[in-house]
């Protein structure tokens, strides 16, 4: 989705809001842009409950199980000041 001024990376991830008269697909992307697709020039595919559920495993099983590896780093933390 190449729009200079909302640009959308690939695999980015979002929410249909609503689908308009055009055909345009309007999203609420997961980085907080709002850029509608347009079928005939943009490539979507939607997420399978397979892999929304294996996503969700992997998540649960790193909260359950921190390791290194998916420890948050430390520029993710939540940071506390007073």
């Amino acid at each position: 989705m190449d729009d200079p001024h909302h640009p959308v990376p690939p695999g980015t991830r979002g929410t249909v809001e609503h689908v308009d008269d055009a055909g345009t697909i309007h999203m609420k992307w997961d980085n907080g842009r709002s850029l509608g697709i347009c079928t005939e020039v943009d490539s979507i595919r939607t997420l399978t409950a397979a892999e929304l559920a294996e996503e969700q495993a992997e998540k649960e099983e790193q909260q359950e199980n921190p390791t290194e590896d998916n420890a948050p780093d430390e520029d993710e933390a939540p940071v506390m000041s007073m």
